[in-house]
């Protein structure tokens, strides 16, 4: 009996080829409040995205997905060619989850950016979250790019530059890696409490990208599901405040609560 072969660490399946007219690849990614995933399953939608290609890798967490006809479906990622006819089609990509390890969220971003730069893609998003622990009605989006020449773009479409700080994860590894393919690369945080899934962080980072590349994305469906989110969001604050006026109880006048 020949031996099983092991597997590589990367493998990519060519699905379909495609000829993108001026692509620019964008990344979304299970995170907190799932703002990047979100995001690029939406642009798929909305743009009827063709999956062109797969990876899989060793580094996914080890476990199986149970899709809704009960077959378990093992982790993978997924570009897909969204022709918008506009000036630039987008490549999305987005996976199951992220490499478990460092090593794999470097090869799969590494593999991501080759399979881009064959496409003649010259400029790199990702999409993530901003995460503050808090609720807020409005979400702001925090960015920042591989170069100073890309930063005005950002800024000058709404979203905060940041001073500080990193970004974890594959989002954060694959913008940095663009520039050792001759791409440039910027990240677009959506602003979020990071314990729910939040659709209203995902619509910000959607808006800026599509203000940032002048690209115009039907946002109706999705801005629907951040107002249903943030009635939640504000049910789940009341609810927490609540909670804390009880447990510290009421204080009686010319005392105070707690002396220690």
């Amino acid at each position: 009996m020949a031996e099983t072969q092991p597997l590589p660490e990367i493998q990519v399946r060519q699905l379909s080829s495609a000829s993108p007219v001026k692509p620019v690849l964008v990344c979304g990614l299970p995170g907190s409040g799932y703002v990047g995933k979100l995001a690029a399953d939406y642009l798929v939608t909305a743009f009827n995205a063709k999956k062109i290609a797969e990876f899989n890798s060793t580094s996914f967490p080890p476990h199986v997905n149970i899709s809704e006809e009960g077959v378990a479906v093992k982790l993978r990622g997924e570009l897909y060619h969204a022709r918008t006819g506009q000036e630039n089609d987008l490549l999305v990509f987005t996976a199951d989850a992220q490499p478990s390890t460092s090593e794999g969220e470097y090869e799969l971003a590494d593999a991501v950016l080759r399979e881009a730069k064959n496409l003649h893609a010259k400029l790199v998003f990702s999409l993530a979250a901003y995460v503050t622990g808090s609720f807020v009605r409005e979400r702001r989006v925090f960015g920042t790019a591989t170069s100073s020449e890309l930063l005005p773009r950002l800024s000058q479409n709404g979203v905060q530059i940041m001073k500080e700080g990193g970004i974890s994860g594959m989002n954060g590894v694959i913008v940095g890696m663009a520039k050792l393919h001759g791409m440039e690369g910027a990240s677009l945080l959506g602003e979020t409490a990071g314990y729910l899934l939040d659709p209203a962080a995902s619509h910000s980072v959607l808006e800026s990208l599509s203000r940032i590349l002048g690209l115009k994305i039907d946002l109706a469906s999705i801005e629907e599901r951040a107002k249903e989110a943030q009635q939640v969001f504000s049910q789940v604050q009341r609810m927490t405040e609540q909670n804390a006026e009880e447990v510290r109880g009421p204080e009686k006048e010319g005392r105070p609560g707690y002396i220690g």
